[in-house]
Formats: C-alpha cells, structure tokens, sequence
C-alpha cells in the first residue's frame, strides 16, 4: 500500500486521497489506478479505476465543503459523481484510452474486454442524517452497472471488514442484490449490515456450486463474522498477514540488478492477482499451515502442503525448504504440476521459502495453463506427494 496521506492541501483533496488509500486495503496499489487522465490536456476520468481479474471499479469522491443544505448537496455532487463514472466508463468501453498509469508499475495496456463486470462507487464525505440515496437521486437506479453509494466512514468501514479483494468483490455483489430486497441507507452501513443478513441466506445460495445446506450455513457464517467485524477480533487474525506478507514480499526489487533497472517488475501483478482472490478467512488458515511447515522444517526436512480452490479451478502450493533456492524452487515446480494434474486445475501459484529463523525470502511459480502431456506423463510415474499433510522428504 502507499503511505497514509497527510491532512492538508486544497479543500477535498485529503478525502480523495484518503479514499483511494482506503481502496488500496482491499486491493493492494497494484490494481488501483489513481485519478486516471482522459485524452485531453487535463482531463480526469475519476478518482480512482480499479482492475481486479474480471472486475472494473470506478470510484469518485465528493467531499462537502461549505454548508449547503444536505438533500441539495448530495442531489448535486451525487449527480456529478454518477455522471462522471458512466461517461468514464463510455470513454473506456469505447476504447478511447488504451493504456492507464499505476503509481507502482507505470503506464500498462488497457483492454475493456477483460473487465466485463463493472462496479461504481461514489464516496461522499459528508455528516448527515442517514437517507436513501436512490430516493433524491434516481439516475442511479438508471446505471447501466451497480452503482453504490457510501460516505468516506461507511467506506473505511467496510475496507476494514473486506479487506481483500476477494472480499470486497463478493460483499459489492451481494449488496447488488440485496438492494432489490431491503432499503439501504447512506451513513449507516453498520445498520444496513445488519438488515442485509436475514436476507442472506437466500442469496448467497445463487453464487455456490452446490446447494449442500453444509456448505450454505459455512458461507453464511463466513460472510456474518466479516460483515459484523467478528473476525476482526479473532486472536487468530493475525496469521492471515502471513499471505499479506508474501504478496507484499512479491514486490521487492533490488534496483542494482540489470532486470530490474527499467522498472518494478510487473510478475509481482500475477503474484498478487493470485493470492488476492484469498478471502479473509482462507488468507486465516493458509497463513497459519504456513507457519507450522516454516517451524517444522527447523528439523531440516522438507514439508509443504497444497490448497484448492474449485470455484477458482486454481491451486496453491506452499513449500518450507534448507534446500538452496535453485534446488526448492525446481521441486517447487514438478508440486505445482502435480497438483494441477490432481485437480484438473488450469493454473497454479508455487511459493517456497525457508525455516523459520534469520531472515526470510520467497521464490514464487506461477502457472497460467494446464501442464503439457509431456509433463503430466513424466511425473504419473511418481507416487502422489500431497497423499499425507505433513509429509517430510
């Protein structure tokens, strides 16, 4: 993430960047875009385009300087604000920019086709009473994609709640369909929460593989604890920064090497695009096996376990290795296609670092595609490497 903005500067400005910030704790700086610029000299799009897998975010902030009445303010700077995202995002389905500037990897390509699912939000920093948004302004029910409203407290709110993108993806989606079930209000997300979770049950039954009542009451519970902030307070929240640290850790460069004298490298995206779709809770229990493998292999065995994600068809291999980092990173490899094979998975991420003790470095295997013949023939000859948890070498 970037640093923390200061107060100060022309009016509205902190909030704008405070908000971006905000949005940043779901998304890492990766995929957020910053105050994107239209084709002419000085034009903005909005403050802030976010480019996460399938997903577009566009996000505008309007902050209340002066003392306007409240309905007037918000039926002016709310219309603005919707305004503002549909015709940016007009101008980017038209492809009329085709590349975008991120603060950390520069100028990169843009395609709207990749981003089919499209989200505003508008972050209004004001202080009111709570009030229906789509009541004073109701070209927002005329949008062409889900268009939320909050006010930059609701918004920092619901960053400390969902906190990954993962999370914040699925919280924007069932919000979306809740809205056509009860009345949200702007100034109290906390009580929208709260009217929101006796509806969603049914809900969340439309996004799972399976109608399993197992599995609908692990999801149910799994949004409760995050969307209350339960979770929050969990003493075993801290083992999820375990996954935060190794997207974060993804990023470090040293300037002095020829490859990295033209820029951060952007392998790192592929690194935090994968780990990111890791919600809370998973991020909770990967991070803390994690830990267990990097303490067991202070004995100088080699553990390592692996992680499926079916509704992703993806897969996630951890390795705790003495072994020098060319030697982990090549059994890394043959992990990873062994578990693709396992599961029929399309791609992969491998991480791989050492025990516990001084220091701490990560070695990373990102597979796009399914393993060539070639390779699934070589390694069936092997007996299954994940067929026990903790299995030493």
């Amino acid at each position: 993430m970037s640093q923390v903005p200061e107060l100060g500067g022309e009016p509205g400005l902190f909030e704008e960047r405070l908000a971006q910030w905000l949005v940043e704790q779901s998304f890492f700086r990766d995929f957020v875009y910053r105050n994107a610029k239209g084709k002419k000299k000085g034009d903005q799009l909005v403050d802030a385009i976010v480019l996460f897998g399938d997903v577009m975010l566009l996000v505008e902030v309007k902050a209340q300087i002066g003392s306007a009445q409240r309905d007037d303010w918000v039926r002016d700077r709310l219309t603005k604000a919707v305004s503002q995202i549909e015709k940016t995002y007009r101008i980017l389905k038209d492809r009329k920019i085709s590349k975008l500037v991120n603060d950390f990897y520069g100028e990169l390509d843009f395609d709207p086709d990749r981003y089919p699912n499209v989200f505003g939000i508008v972050i209004l920093a004001h202080n009111s009473e709570p009030y229906e948004a789509a009541s004073l302004v109701p070209e927002l029910s005329a949008s062409p994609f889900p268009m939320h409203v909050f006010t930059l407290d609701d918004f920092r709110l619901i960053a400390s709640r969902f906190d990954t993108a993962g999370d914040m993806i699925t919280f924007l989606e069932l919000r979306t369909d809740i809205t056509n079930l009860v009345r949200l209000y702007v100034q109290d997300e906390s009580g929208n929460i709260q009217h929101m979770l006796p509806q969603m049950r049914a809900v969340l039954g439309r996004y799972l593989s399976t109608n399993s009542p197992e599995t609908l009451d692990k999801s149910y519970s799994s949004f409760t604890k995050k969307a209350t902030g339960e979770l929050l307070q969990s003493p075993d929240w801290k083992y999820g920064l375990v996954i935060d640290d190794i997207i974060a850790r993804a990023h470090d460069v040293d300037p002095d090497l020829p490859w990295n004298q033209h820029g951060p490298d952007t392998a790192a995206l592929e690194v935090s695009k994968f780990l990111g779709w890791l919600t809370r809770d998973r991020r909770i229990n990967l991070g803390k096996k994690a830990l267990e493998h990097c303490d067991l292999a202070k004995d100088g065995n080699d553990y390592y376990f692996y992680h499926f994600h079916p509704s992703r068809g993806t897969v996630f291999v951890f390795r705790a290795s003495s072994e020098s980092r060319h030697d982990r990173v090549a059994y890394l490899q043959y992990l990873v296609s062994y578990a693709q094979m396992k599961h029929g998975a399309s791609s992969g991420l491998g991480v791989a670092t050492e025990p516990i003790g001084d220091g701490r470095s990560y070695d990373f295997i990102v597979a796009h595609t399914y393993p060539p013949v070639e390779i699934i023939e070589s390694i069936k000859r092997f007996g299954d490497p994940f067929s026990d948890n903790l299995k030493p070498l």
